[in-house]
């Protein structure tokens, strides 16, 4: 149960998996290093006590935590959710003809279908939060998630349960509906390329820093920004009044065509106070200070 419980330290697939955490260390370190005079005090807050403890950081764990056991008590069969819409999405193409065979073979077919399944990934992560910004009653389920004062890795999962099950909704429909495409437009069920139990992308993403998104740590792409969201980007959508733009994970496309995306290089303002969990929790509208 206690090893259930921190899964998301334990788990390559997680962005919060200990290894990354060291990589993204390391990636900072290299990034302090071009500038060291300037960039040593960005380092050095890392190691501060207040950083680590405060209301905001405690209120991440908890919803870390709780979310995670949340998870187990419910029993929420995903994988077998998963297979059934990648056999009702494999029903669904029938109705337009036979089950086809593959034209290409070999790696090339492992490359498209890893491809395919990051882009339909990464593009549905946008529009979901994109959505949740949008309307009111989604709104007040994410604010919770922007109400942190501190940004730390553990961050990413200062979710309101609501929305944790919505995320997982949308990966369970992504991949069952690639799975049950890949069997229709190849004859046969495809994988991603895969590292440790986790997709290569995924793998490749979190180890060049991932969990600098979620930190204090100002890492821009520079002119890669406009193909790739860098962890200042992210941290300016984190920002209370810069909170329209930047809605993307890993690419930057989705922004851009939705007229949302903005530089890592300008400034932003996080909330100057932690709010009340049990306020968010009950879906209630904060006030940002």
């Amino acid at each position: 149960m206690i090893e259930s419980l921190f899964e998301w330290l334990l788990d390559p697939a997680k962005r919060t998996h200990y290894g990354y955490w060291l990589s993204s260390l390391l990636v900072a370190l290299t990034w302090a290093a071009w500038s060291w005079n300037k960039r040593k005090g960005h380092l050095q807050s890392l190691l501060s006590k207040s950083y680590w403890c405060n209301q905001s950081t405690w209120q991440d764990l908890v919803l870390a935590l709780g979310n995670r056991g949340l998870f187990i008590l419910l029993g929420i069969p995903w994988l077998l959710l998963t297979l059934d819409i990648a056999l009702s999405t494999l029903d669904g193409w029938r109705l337009l003809g036979s089950v086809q065979e593959a034209v290409i073979t070999g790696p090339w077919v492992i490359a498209c279908y890893t491809l395919f399944v990051f882009l339909l990934d990464d593009a549905s992560r946008y529009g979901l939060h994109r959505v949740m910004h949008k309307f009111d009653f989604l709104w007040r389920i994410h604010q919770l998630h922007h109400s942190a004062s501190t940004l730390t890795p553990i961050t990413t999962l200062r979710l309101h349960p609501l929305e944790s099950i919505l995320y997982q909704i949308r990966g369970t429909l992504v991949h069952g509906f690639c799975a049950g495409s890949s069997f229709f437009f190849l004859g046969f069920q495809a994988n991603s390329w895969e590292v440790w139990g986790a997709s290569a992308w995924v793998i490749v993403f979190n180890v060049l820093g991932a969990n600098l998104r979620h930190s204090h740590i100002p890492f821009s792409y520079g002119v890669l920004e406009k193909v790739f969201i860098s962890p200042a980007q992210h941290q300016a959508h984190h920002g209370v009044t810069t909170m329209q733009k930047n809605y993307g994970s890993v690419l930057a496309i989705w922004d851009r065509l939705g007229n949302s995306w903005r530089s890592g290089k300008k400034g932003y303002q996080l909330p100057q106070e932690a709010q009340p969990l049990i306020k968010q929790l009950l879906l209630q509208h904060i006030r940002w200070k």
